[in-house]
């Protein structure tokens, strides 16, 4: 999947105050637990995101969210932005690839039974939010993957988010606090690759070289 701004990428993402709301709460009923260290709550700075690039995901023609390769302070980070009325076929299908990388047996499956685990959890969560009667309520929900390359601790975060702007123009403006997993530092890695290599339509190692890039760069 490459970059395009196509007739789908101009698709309105602004949500309606319910969807934000909805999102956020899911993400933050996620969290609740465990909200993040000092440590971790840098790595989760939006504010210092420089987006290198870009992929509307399934398709620019239907997009139910983008991949981004983001550069955040010294980490790079694969950011999946989502803003979908089919949540559930959307990580049915991002659990079915994460089924087929990691096999049982294999290294990195226990990390990634985790994340689908965590997956179906916010899932289960933006189900639960109200949803208001009307023809102009924005029913997509909103929500942040990330997988953070930090040194120390790579970190998975999965929770609601807020969104402004359309197409090739949306923007990250808010996240709520997200349910944060501490995986293995090969897993992180490796699937990093593989998200970008799936989305930008690259080979894995042509994915690794984009991602050092990204961390390489002023």
């Amino acid at each position: 999947m490459r970059t395009s701004s196509g007739r789908g990428g101009r698709h309105r993402v602004v949500a309606a105050c319910v969807a934000i709301a909805g999102a956020l709460a899911a993400g933050a009923a996620l969290a609740a637990a465990a909200p993040p260290t000092a440590g971790q709550a840098a790595l989760l700075d939006i504010g210092r995101d420089v987006v290198v690039d870009r992929a509307f995901v399934p398709s620019a023609d239907h997009p139910q969210g983008e991949v981004r390769i983001v550069r955040r302070g010294g980490h790079v980070v694969v950011q999946t932005v989502l803003y979908t009325r089919v949540l559930k076929r959307v990580f049915g299908a991002i659990s079915d690839k994460e089924r087929r990388n990691w096999p049982a047996g294999a290294a990195g499956h226990a990390d990634m039974e985790r994340y689908v685990a965590a997956l179906g959890a916010f899932r289960r969560a933006a189900a639960k939010r109200p949803d208001q009667p009307g023809p102009d309520v924005d029913r997509r929900v909103q929500a942040l993957i990330e997988f953070i390359d930090a040194p120390t601790a790579p970190l998975v975060a999965i929770g609601g988010v807020t969104l402004e702007g359309t197409g090739d123009a949306v923007r990250v403006r808010a996240r709520a606090t997200p349910a944060m997993l501490t995986l293995s530092a090969d897993y992180v890695r490796r699937n990093m690759a593989l998200i970008v290599a799936d989305s930008f339509a690259l080979k894995p190692g042509e994915a690794a070289t984009r991602l050092a890039a990204a961390a390489a760069a002023p």
